[in-house]
């Protein structure tokens, strides 16, 4: 359940109760809107701006690793994927997750954004076995799917309404997905599509010199070279997954190099990981937690809580004048998946 594979020998741990600080920031980020979050907070944010469904995310996979925890929050967990059907946009051409929650519906949705909900309802699946909550997966990845064309030699698109770019953020992700569906559906068809997603994402996104993974190539084949620690953290999922499921040791290669060059470039000795930590919790929790020193990686993050109880926009950083509710989230559940971890 959850990522917490590859786990071994590792001493307790116990950092402050990830549920009391989920509770300190819910207060400060619920909006008028009953059930639900807003955006922001702080200098220049829009009361009445709903978090948007990337945000939602991770919300919910933080309330997924609360849950796991505590199995009495099950019924707030439930409450959480009620508000998140909200956003669900049925119209065509493929039905899928919008920003934010209608309607009316803002048609603006994103490959990506409905990667992280398949990932998450399957989360959610495995603590309450409601198979409606399995089903929010299956048609959330068919819109992922519906992303993907020949262009380029395959890849899936970014956005659905603006269509000129394959990102690896919307590659990986949709791998990740159809890995975590495959453990309770075993459907070969996710398996093999997991495989083709994947070799495409190697070949035409890895840097063949770092390791680590570019953000983009637009439909000239112009790439952008940028890296980010999400985008390389969900090909180490992948890897680590398709190993699994195939035996095959070229993914575990793959996963030992990704993960030796994503420590390189984003472990400080601090224990900070160095990026904005809506990407670091994600390689925080797809690294092997035997391979560096998690605890310390936690308390360089737990020690930035400002006095109002809130997580800055990088691992390690402090609060400013805005605060987002993607980056309070992301930092619970990395808390809360190192607790897991210490458990194991």
């Amino acid at each position: 359940m959850l990522n917490c594979l590859l786990i071994t020998h590792m001493l307790a741990y116990a950092p402050p109760e990830p549920a009391d600080l989920y509770a300190t920031i819910c207060n400060q980020f619920a909006s008028s809107r009953r059930g639900y979050f807003k955006e922001s907070i702080g200098q220049g944010s829009n009361e009445n701006t709903i978090m948007y469904n990337w945000g939602l995310g991770v919300v919910l996979s933080a309330e997924n690793a609360l849950a796991e925890l505590d199995p009495t929050r099950i019924p707030s967990l439930k409450k959480t994927v009620a508000m998140a059907e909200t956003y669900w946009n049925p119209t065509g051409p493929v039905a899928g997750f919008d920003v934010n929650p209608g309607p009316p519906y803002p048609n603006d949705r994103y490959y990506d954004d409905n990667a992280w909900m398949v990932m998450a309802f399957v989360e959610t699946y495995e603590l309450t076995k409601d198979p409606h909550h399995l089903k929010l997966a299956e048609d959330s990845l068919k819109h992922c799917l519906s992303g993907l064309d020949d262009k380029l030699g395959g890849g899936i698109y970014w956005k659905e309404t603006e269509k000129s770019s394959k990102n690896t953020c919307s590659n990986g992700p949709t791998a990740a997905a159809c890995l975590a569906l495959y453990k309770h559906k075993k459907d070969p068809k996710l398996l093999q599509t997991a495989e083709e997603i994947y070799a495409w994402t190697k070949k035409t996104l890895q840097d063949p010199e770092s390791k680590l993974y570019w953000d983009n190539i637009n439909l000239n084949g112009k790439i952008d070279k940028t890296t980010w620690s999400y985008n390389s953290a969900l090909m180490l999922r992948s890897a680590r997954e398709l190993a699994i499921h195939t035996g095959n040791v070229e993914y575990k290669t793959d996963f030992a190099e990704l993960q030796s060059a994503s420590i390189k470039k984003w472990l400080k000795p601090n224990g900070i990981i160095d990026d904005e930590v809506q990407f670091a919790h994600l390689l925080f929790e797809n690294l092997d937690p035997n391979a560096f020193d998690y605890k310390k990686s936690i308390d360089t993050l737990i020690a930035s809580k400002d006095k109002n109880g809130l997580f800055g926009k990088r691992w390690g950083s402090p609060a400013g004048e805005t605060s987002q509710m993607i980056h309070q989230a992301s930092a619970v559940r990395a808390i809360a998946i190192a607790k897991l971890w210490s458990k194991k």
